[in-house]
C-alpha cells in the first residue's frame, strides 16, 4: 500500500485496499469550495505517529457485497487508503488537511479517519516486546472503519475538537503465548468516558495532544499464584490482584 505524498492534491495514484472493487473509479477531485478538515497531531518523545488512514465512499458508484446465501447485493462504493502527516515546522507538531467534498466522477465523500500512533521502535521500553498501536477514530457518516481497533463506542462530537489524554506505557507479559506486549493505556474504551471514536457533525479541526507519562509504566501478568485473575503492578510499587484485564485509570492518574 502507497502513501500519497501531497494530500492537497489526492490525484497521481490513489491505492485501493483490499477488497475494493478494481473497475471503479477510485479518482479524487476536490472541488474548490470543498469542505475540508485538518487533523493535527502533538507528538510527545519517543512516540512514533503513522499514516493516518482514510475511508471515502460513494453513492453514484456502487460495490456488491454478498449475503449469507451467496446472494449479491449492491452497497455504497468505498475507497481507502493511507497518508503520511506533514511537519510543521521544527516542531513536535505534524498536520494533515484532508478533502471531505472528495469529488471525482464517484463524488467521493470523507466516511472516517483512523489516526494511530505507538511507542517507538528505538524507545528502550520496547525492547524484547510486541508493540501494539493506539488509535482514534473519527466517522463523518453513519458507517465508518471496523471496531476492531479497540477505539470504544462512538460519542458524537460537533465544532473544533481537542483531544488530551494521558497515556501510560502498559505491558502485559502472556505466559501462554511466551510473549511480552506493551501498548499505550489511556483508559478502558469499554467506557464511554474513555472511548477514543467519534461521530463528527460540523468539524473543522481535530487537535490530538497525547501526553505520555513514559517512567509511570504498569504491569499487568496472569495469577499464576491463585491460578485465576491478574496482577497488576503500578508505578508506585504496590500490587493488585484483581479478576478485570485492564489497570485502574484513575488510579494511574493520581500516579502520574
Amino acid at each position: 500500500m502507497n502513501f500519497l505524498s501531497n494530500i492537497a492534491v489526492f490525484l497521481p495514484a490513489v491505492v485501493l485496499l483490499s477488497g475494493c472493487d478494481r473497475r471503479t473509479d477510485q479518482t479524487l477531485l476536490p472541488p474548490d469550495n470543498a469542505r475540508r478538515v485538518t487533523v493535527a497531531v502533538r507528538v510527545p518523545e519517543g512516540i512514533t505517529l503513522l499514516p493516518m488512514q482514510m475511508l471515502y465512499r460513494s453513492e453514484q458508484c456502487k460495490s456488491k457485497d454478498y449475503n449469507s446465501s451467496n446472494e449479491a447485493y449492491e452497497i455504497r462504493g468505498f475507497n481507502g487508503f493511507k497518508q503520511a502527516f506533514s511537519q510543521q515546522g521544527n516542531g513536535n507538531i505534524w498536520q494533515q488537511r484532508i478533502a471531505i467534498d472528495g469529488g471525482g466522477p464517484c463524488q467521493w465523500q470523507l466516511n472516517s479517519l483512523r489516526v494511530s500512533f505507538k511507542i517507538a521502535d528505538n524507545n528502550p521500553l520496547v525492547k524484547g516486546k510486541k508493540v501494539i498501536e493506539t488509535s482514534y477514530i473519527f466517522d463523518f457518516d453513519n458507517y465508518g472503519l471496523s471496531d476492531g481497533y479497540g477505539t470504544g463506542r462512538a460519542k458524537e462530537g460537533s465544532g473544533d475538537l481537542v483531544l488530551k489524554t494521558d497515556f501510560f506505557p502498559m505491558t502485559y507479559i502472556s505466559h501462554m503465548f511466551n510473549e511480552t506486549i506493551i501498548e499505550m493505556f489511556g483508559g478502558d474504551t469499554d467506557y464511554g468516558q474513555w472511548s477514543r471514536r467519534y461521530r463528527l457533525f460540523d468539524t473543522k479541526k481535530i487537535v490530538i495532544e497525547p501526553m505520555f507519562h513514559a517512567d509511570k509504566g504498569v504491569l499487568l501478568e496472569a495469577d499464576r499464584e491463585r491460578g485465576v485473575g491478574m496482577v497488576i503492578t503500578y508505578p508506585d510499587g504496590s500490587i493488585e490482584h484483581v479478576r478485570k484485564i485492564k489497570p485502574d485509570y484513575q488510579r494511574l492518574l493520581i500516579l502520574r
